[in-house]
């Protein structure tokens, strides 16, 4: 395997942990206790933390990468 697929590996694995712990686990809080506009306000806030993680995790590769 080359090092990308070995990058993308790990930026799947980062997807399925930090999905089920930002987006479906902390969401679950939001949709159980908010409704209408806030549940969607809030919703999207969880989103958009989750991508910018996972932006977070492919920077640091490539960040490694420069350094080393």
């Amino acid at each position: 395997m080359s090092e990308f697929t070995d990058r993308l590996l790990i930026l799947i694995i980062a997807v399925v942990g930090l999905g089920s712990m930002i987006v479906a686990w902390l969401g679950g809080y939001i949709v159980a206790e908010m409704s209408g506009m806030t549940e969607t306000v809030g919703l999207a806030v969880l989103v958009l933390l989750f991508i910018g993680a996972l932006i977070g995790v492919w920077h640091e590769f490539n960040d490694i990468n420069t350094r080393g």
